[in-house]
């Protein structure tokens, strides 16, 4: 494609934190082209446009790494982690930069576009309950053990489809990262509405609130996702 040509892999590989723009124009692009190529149910197909784009600089990114580990004479794990810190900071940054951008649409659309436009990921919001009693009826126990089932599948998933399709696991956490923004997005708008402040001060105070577990989530998925790549370009 022609956006990766205009950087290096060695230049995003330096300068991480610039995945964090990439992840921002890339959703932003792939919004806009589900909006007008899907425009019925542009939710999904914003995800897939999304992970197209980053695709490539991606598995370039994979194949760096899997030279490095295939280079290795033996196994250690603070090696490990060390050479393959920059990789897991990109996915970070791709993942934050994703989030922050359908967050973004969330907040500045009307609620009936956000819910057309977003359907898949505004669904899990209402499944939620929140604002409406539903959540309060499940136990902590239940509630807790149904969070770790779902994260745990979701952990599997993204190592066994970055152990097939190498990068493939990014589907996934482009999907995830689009829940979290859409989800924080129309609680800050629903709150923000309520209370009669600025729905952009309390996103950033829930993100803020909910960072911890945040990050805790999306490194587990990250670190698989990475874990699977590496693995299968190495085999290979």
């Amino acid at each position: 494609m022609v956006l990766e040509q205009l950087y290096s892999t060695k230049w995003i590989e330096q300068k991480t934190r610039y995945a964090f723009l990439m992840g921002i124009g890339y959703s932003i692009l792939g919004i806009v082209a589900a909006m007008l190529i899907f425009p019925q149910s542009p939710g999904l197909a914003a995800i897939a446009f999304t992970s197209l784009l980053i695709l490539p600089s991606l598995t370039r990114l994979i194949s760096v790494e899997a030279n490095q580990a295939a280079r290795e004479s033996k196994f250690n794990i603070r090696q490990l982690f060390w050479e393959h810190g920059d990789i897991v900071k990109v996915y970070i940054f791709l993942f934050l930069g994703i989030m922050l951008s359908f967050a973004f649409f969330s907040i500045v659309w009307p609620q009936l576009a956000t819910s057309a436009i977003f359907s898949q990921q505004a669904s899990i919001f209402s499944s939620l309950g929140i604002g409406t009693g539903q959540a309060a009826g499940a136990s902590a126990g239940s509630f807790f053990w149904g969070l770790l089932k779902n994260n745990l599948l979701v952990l599997i998933v993204a190592l066994v489809l970055s152990l097939v399709y190498g990068t493939g696991a990014i589907f996934i956490l482009t999907w995830n990262a689009s829940v979290w923004g859409v989800v924080f997005g129309l609680m800050a708008k629903n709150s923000a509405a309520v209370a009669g402040a600025n729905p952009f001060w309390i996103f950033m105070l829930t993100f803020i609130a909910v960072f911890p577990h945040l990050i805790l989530e999306a490194v587990s998925y990250i670190l698989a996702a990475v874990s699977g790549g590496v693995i299968s370009k190495a085999v290979i």
